[in-house]
């Protein structure tokens, strides 16, 4: 029975210092969207895993749900073998998690196939070994994320919000969205705040959400891709309350005030772009 494997976006995103182990320190706010990879899990005689997929360049080793199934095996000498099929939906390299997300979901699923009885925080700590946004992936909705993605309070009272979503079609990558922002430590001033972020989550305040809304990577990646602020002024053209760019980008999401004027946003601009979602979060 396939599972779905929801992307996310991060509503907040200030990067700390690099720490030795080549991580990052990161404040976040990341939220669950309704955009969803379909993840198939299932059992086979040999034991060995297979990984396969709608888009090709994601079957075989490289692939971070192939990573997850091998750490649990490798981890607690499983005998089993298993065979995984990613129905791909989310684009990649696109800011919004989608291979943390396969990763995670891989996780909990084979958690239960093989019985391994593991809670949360375990697996939250197999997470981090995998990568810095597959932790959040662990639990649901939405999270203040700190540390190296390893340290996360989940925000109990989150709600839906209509977004908009605009991928350009072009991949960014995270390893360089961090090199980059390494070498030119952009001094970003902002007046948003985590905190007030959080409290507008928990008082279902969309305006105040909309004026929290951050990204430390937005001026690296807006500078090397200019077409990411068109999109953004698009958005911000068509009724959204605020846009930003999701996570090392290049999707950028618009959020609105309902679902009417997302879908009014959304059927003006659905053929701009290769790749144009109306959602929202979960």
């Amino acid at each position: 029975m396939p599972v779905p494997s929801y992307a996310k976006i991060n509503l907040y995103l200030k990067i700390g210092k690099k720490l030795s182990s080549g991580y990052h320190n990161i404040q976040s706010v990341m939220q669950m969207i309704e955009l969803s990879d379909s993840i198939s899990i299932e059992p086979i005689n040999e034991d060995k895993i297979i990984v396969d997929s709608t888009n090709m360049e994601l079957s075989g080793e490289e692939n971070l749900a192939y990573q997850a199934a091998l750490l649990l095996k490798k981890k607690f000498k499983v005998k089993h073998g298993v065979k995984i099929f990613v129905e791909k939906n989310v684009p990649l390299e696109a800011g919004l998690g989608g291979g943390s997300s396969n990763a995670a979901t891989t996780l909990l699923n084979l958690n239960k196939l093989w019985g391994l009885k593991l809670k949360e925080k375990q697996l939250v700590e197999l997470a981090s070994q995998i990568g810095s946004d597959v932790p959040f992936f662990i639990g649901e909705n939405a999270a203040l994320v700190e540390g190296i993605g390893d340290k996360i309070k989940r925000i109990k009272k989150s709600f839906s919000i209509n977004i908009v979503l605009i991928n350009s079609g072009f991949r960014v990558s995270t390893k360089w969205a961090y090199a980059a922002f390494d070498r030119q430590k952009p001094k970003i001033k902002t007046k948003a705040d985590i905190n007030a972020l959080v409290k507008a989550i928990e008082k279902k305040d969309i305006k105040e959400i909309a004026n929290n809304l951050h990204n430390d990577f937005e001026p690296i990646v807006t500078k090397k891709y200019k077409m990411i602020n068109d999109i953004k002024n698009n958005l911000l053209r068509n009724d959204a309350l605020n846009a930003l760019v999701s996570g090392s980008g290049p999707t950028v999401f618009g959020v609105f005030n309902s679902i009417y004027e997302a879908r009014e946003a959304f059927f003006k601009i659905q053929y701009d772009y290769p790749f144009v979602f109306l959602t929202k979060t979960i």
